[in-house]
């Protein structure tokens, strides 16, 4: 009930959620091919959650061809990262309805999972429950626990409900977040500690596929792009005043806020200080402007591979806590971010560690440490060659997850 009247005011104020009404509500039911067969249901947020999902999938309809995916999202993003991925494979994809008895319930029955895949810890208590009573088997996978959710979830446990009991096996990324989840009160032997799959997906950064997108946006070889991802008014905020000051270098900026209906607010920034901009679905060009915004969904990971610098938000707000620190790291690209890593810290600590990325303490540093970056090209390429580095000692981590996952497929449908 808490999430309806913001679904209702994005509807019929953004548009948003159109496509997906009946499907929130529980007003369609997902037809699957074969309602008798086998179904495991892989569930994640949002995009990043529905993109490390992809080699899992692939592994299981490799070993296990006789059953049905499932594959949902609780974002029309997401969804539509799902369509696009696993659709071509076979799975059924959709929206998750809303997680309210009554329509949760008659879904999760239509669709009778014998396995239920949570994507790093995105779960429903009442589709969790039904699938439970159903006899499925369900399990997180790259889990995570933020230090804030762990506070919250604490709190709900004194009230005698334990948000994740229903669980059976927990894949975790790291001891930090094993030490959370214990503190809640799971039993250690459901967990394990198998890494961070997002590791998994192979470098794509090189010169053949940096240069098309160069020319695609009409930068020269000399030109010098920042790429500002996922970034939330507290990133602009940090970022504006550094970014008036790097003008005199002609840095390019491409701006790609989290929540696209937030462009209007940098759009206003510049024009008020009179910064040449564009929109991307505009077709604009670094030609004849200095900013673009990029104001529709699935094209950072592409448009990080043009950068010089790649900035990862949420990192300056503390109520958010960062997003995908990996992604630039996988473009073959200098990465920095903000202070507020709370929802990635350990993953941030060993990043920092092994000289892969760069920390901007305060707003106030941004210029200086741009500046340097900028005018040091072989400090740049060090980044670079240590987060591949990283990358490549982290990918055992997918093969851990999936053997771990194996041990909780069941061998029949319950």
């Amino acid at each position: 009930m808490i999430a309806l009247p913001k679904l209702l005011y994005k509807r019929f104020v953004h548009g948003k959620y159109k496509k997906s009404l009946k499907l929130r509500f529980g007003l369609e039911v997902p037809q699957l091919p074969d309602p008798r067969g086998r179904v495991v249901w892989f569930h994640g947020a949002s995009v990043g959650e529905i993109y490390l999902l992809l080699p899992i999938v692939q592994q299981f309809m490799k070993e296990y061809p006789d059953w049905h995916c499932v594959v949902t999202a609780y974002t029309e993003s997401g969804c539509e990262s799902a369509a696009k991925l696993f659709s071509p494979l076979g799975a059924t994809t959709f929206i998750l309805p809303l997680d309210l008895s009554i329509i949760i319930k008659p879904i999760v029955r239509a669709i009778s999972p014998a396995l239920v895949v949570f994507s790093e810890g995105d779960c429903w208590l009442n589709f969790l429950e039904e699938a439970k009573r159903l006899g499925a088997t369900t399990v997180v996978i790259n889990g995570k626990l933020s230090s804030n959710s762990c506070k919250w979830f604490t709190i709900l446990k004194r009230f005698g409900r334990n948000y994740f009991s229903p669980l059976d096996g927990f894949m975790l990324q790291d001891d930090q977040h094993k030490e959370r989840f214990l503190k809640l009160g799971i039993a250690e032997e459901k967990i394990e500690v198998t890494g961070n799959i997002k590791t998994y997906i192979d470098p794509i950064m090189d010169a053949e596929a940096r240069n098309p997108w160069r020319e695609k946006l009409q930068l020269s070889e000399n030109d010098e792009l920042l790429v500002l991802g996922s970034v939330h008014p507290s990133d602009v905020e940090a970022w504006f005043p550094a970014i008036l000051q790097l003008r005199q270098r002609c840095v390019k900026v491409l701006w790609v806020p989290r929540h696209i209906e937030r462009k209007k607010e940098i759009e206003s920034l510049l024009i008020k200080e009179h910064i040449p901009f564009g929109l991307w679905t505009q077709g604009a060009t670094f030609q004849n402007n200095d900013s673009i915004i990029v104001d529709t969904i699935g094209w950072l990971k592409q448009l990080y591979v043009a950068a010089d610098i790649a900035f990862v938000g949420g990192t300056f707000d503390p109520k958010i806590g960062g997003h995908n620190l990996l992604e630039p790291l996988q473009c073959g690209v200098p990465l920095v971010f903000g202070p507020h890593i709370t929802s990635q810290s350990d993953l941030a600590v060993r990043l920092l560690s092994c000289g892969a990325g760069h920390c901007l303490d305060t707003p106030e540093c941004i210029v200086d440490v741009i500046t340097f970056l900028l005018d040091h090209p072989e400090v740049r390429s060090a980044y670079v060659a240590r987060g591949k580095q990283f990358l490549d000692s982290e990918r055992a981590s997918f093969f851990c997850t999936w053997e771990a996952l194996k041990r909780h497929i069941p061998c029949t449908k319950t």
